[in-house]
């Protein structure tokens, strides 16, 4: 099968020759293709390759050596350069802007303003990107899709509902991540590691921003044993304290730490008053899991009324 350039995506070519102004690489059945010399990698032979982006730009093909924000097929949160009467022009990390016709916004785009984009191309191979993201991103985990529970994943927030932050996974899928996790880290339209939480029968899908099962839990239990130690068997947190007092001591969220020490409390290892919590022993019970599992369930039993997710939306 002959070779051929992936329009959209990083390709590595072959240097064929170089003059005084850049090389010249072998774009298959495009022909040679100019990379300028500031472009071109110190001491690169004729014969080497060149990692470059390969776009259409008036009608040719381009090459760059500078990757840009977003490949074909990924989102990106991305800032108005420009807005003219039938397109808004992105920054896109490269020389060229990334173009997004009227019809593909869904909210009218503002000069300086900045949205997160999915980049498509037309028949022409011509690269554009599109804000309405439904029309590129399912509801559901693909069917021929690998993950599983526990996989880790690139999730991107895109915004808010009543049941917590819509992301989307893997430029791929919606998910949903649930409102009592930590969001503080978040920013609309950033990229960030999380877990597959669940997978329902229909495919919806829940995700996670921490480690799940035992390994996940055992390691904020951890967390909260290790700093009781290391302040004298007592912390100064209770249900009353602020998230920003637990945040800042424990490095998690308020909801993650009222349920570690539930279960720190049921298994009789801190005693609970009502200036903090102190305690009582050094080393887990053997029935830690069963009892994290049951947190896990309690979790995963909020994902029930997932149908209801992305109603009501909210702006990041």
């Amino acid at each position: 099968m002959a070779q051929t350039v992936q329009i959209g995506k990083m390709n590595e070519l072959e240097l064929l020759r170089t003059d005084d102004k850049g090389g010249f690489l072998d774009a298959f059945s495009y022909g040679e293709v100019f990379l300028p010399l500031s472009q071109l990698p110190p001491d690169i032979a004729i014969g080497e390759k060149v990692n470059v982006f390969c776009y259409i730009d008036d009608g040719r093909l381009t090459v760059t050596a500078k990757r840009p924000k977003a490949l074909l097929g990924e989102l990106a949160r991305l800032k108005v350069k420009d807005v003219t009467e039938g397109a808004a022009y992105l920054e896109w990390g490269i020389r060229k802007d990334l173009m997004v016709p009227f019809k593909e916004q869904r909210f009218v785009m503002k000069v300086d303003a900045e949205y997160v984009v999915y980049v498509t191309k037309d028949r022409f191979n011509r690269l554009y990107g599109s804000s309405k993201l439904n029309h590129f991103i399912s509801d559901t985990l693909p069917k021929n899709s690998t993950l599983k529970v526990g996989d880790k994943v690139d999730i991107i927030a895109i915004s808010k509902s009543l049941l917590g932050t819509k992301v989307v996974v893997n430029n791929s899928f919606y998910a949903l991540l649930a409102k009592d996790e930590d969001v503080s880290q978040i920013k609309y339209g950033n990229k960030i590691r999380g877990v597959i939480q669940s997978i329902r029968p229909d495919r919806k899908v829940s995700v996670s921003l921490h480690a799940l099962g035992q390994e996940g839990v055992v390691n904020a239990f951890d967390v909260v044993i290790m700093a009781l130690e290391e302040h004298s068997g007592f912390l100064p947190l209770c249900d009353k304290s602020s998230p920003e007092e637990i945040e800042a001591t424990l490095k998690m969220s308020k909801g993650k730490f009222k349920k570690v020490i539930g279960g720190l409390y049921k298994n009789h290892i801190i005693e609970i008053k009502d200036d903090g919590i102190l305690l009582l022993k050094n080393n887990l019970p053997k029935n830690q899991e069963e009892d994290h599992t049951e947190v896990n369930t309690e979790k995963h039993a909020a994902n029930e009324s997932f149908d209801e997710t992305f109603d009501s939306e909210k702006p990041f």
